[in-house]
């Protein structure tokens, strides 16, 4: 009798003691996430009320499109967010998959006494020139002639750039590469150049900065940085010969035509494409998975980004961004259903 209470005495403290490994059972860790800082608004709004909505909280490190490839290359985070989209071929030899999530554009600013945000235009050739060093005061004929009716100063102008690794400088030096055979034969496109005149800057803050100490300055940052600096815009000259101010309706012309395609990890050329209404420099971001990621977290940040395709659009406007179209966002969708 003795050994059957001791056996029932034994079974109750190795129940007891299973119930509280579980009790104690470490919560699984926080999902992160690394790339660009172009993005941070949009996480910190969007991880704000996915954790509102029940959602879990999401760290997301904000820096530049390279730091979230080697992040999640590394797999040092959960997932990777760049606006320099990775190339089928690149997609495979980094285990990755890629998908889009939000639009915005490279924009140019100015600071410019007496210049209303928005009344200047340039074509493609007077921003090489500017660029380039060639032309060096704001009323310069060329200007000029591009602006009729507008009085523009007789002030120095001021290039600054970015000092940093950014995808806004690829495709800005990308752009001049393109228009200009000078501007391609030598500081040529990249995420860091040569720039052949002017003051650096790290990030979008040092632009903000140089810019605020340097009256006749002209420089680029992306668009939501530039509303919410209230930075005075600039008018560029489309592919259709159209001037346009850029916008979320500027952003989502480009997005309306452009050739989403699944193959292709959902890469699009968005470099002045065509379209009367559409903004030259589109960038597109995109949210990078690992392939071999343990299937629990990728469902986890899969989710949390099916939340933002689905309640994430309000952010998205009142930030100034523009959504990815409805269809790209269920093709994304279609695709993560035979996921793991």
């Amino acid at each position: 009798m003795k050994s059957l209470f001791a056996s029932v005495a034994f079974a109750f403290s190795l129940a007891a003691a299973g119930a509280s490994m579980a009790q104690t059972a470490p919560a699984p860790a926080p999902l992160s996430g690394s790339g660009g800082s172009i993005q941070s608004p949009l996480f910190k709004a969007w991880i704000a009320d996915y954790q509102k909505a029940g959602g879990e909280p999401i760290a997301y490190a904000g820096q530049n499109s390279a730091f979230g490839i080697s992040q999640i290359e590394s797999k040092a985070a959960d997932f990777g967010v760049t606006a320099m989209p990775l190339s089928d071929a690149d997609l495979k030899t980094k285990g990755l998959s890629q998908f889009p999530f939000v639009i915005s554009g490279t924009v140019l600013v100015t600071n410019v006494p007496g210049l209303e945000s928005g009344k200047l235009k340039l074509d493609a050739p007077a921003l090489a020139a500017i660029f380039l060093g060639k032309i060096t005061k704001w009323n310069d004929p060329a200007l000029k002639t591009l602006n009729p009716g507008l009085e523009l100063p007789d002030w120095p102008i001021t290039v600054a750039h970015r000092t940093d690794p950014a995808s806004m400088s690829l495709l800005l030096t990308s752009y001049l590469s393109a228009v200009s055979p000078e501007w391609k034969a030598g500081p040529g496109a990249g995420e860091t150049v040569a720039w052949p005149i002017g003051l650096g800057g790290k990030g979008n803050a040092g632009i903000s900065e140089i810019m605020s100490g340097t009256m006749g300055t002209i420089s680029y940052v992306e668009y939501a940085y530039a509303l919410d600096h209230k930075l005075d815009l600039v008018a560029l000259k489309n592919h259709d010969g159209a001037f346009v101010t850029p916008s979320p309706a500027a952003f989502s012309a480009f997005a309306s035509g452009a050739a989403w395609t699944a193959s292709k990890g959902f890469g699009v050329q968005t470099l002045d494409r065509s379209g009367k209404a559409t903004w030259p420099l589109v960038l597109v971001s995109y949210g990078l998975l690992r392939d071999d990621a343990d299937a629990g977290r990728a469902k986890r940040v899969r989710d949390f980004f099916a939340w933002g395709y689905q309640n994430g659009d309000a952010d998205i406007a009142n930030l100034g961004y523009a959504p990815v179209p409805a269809s790209v966002k269920a093709a994304v969708q279609s695709k993560w259903k035979a996921a793991p």
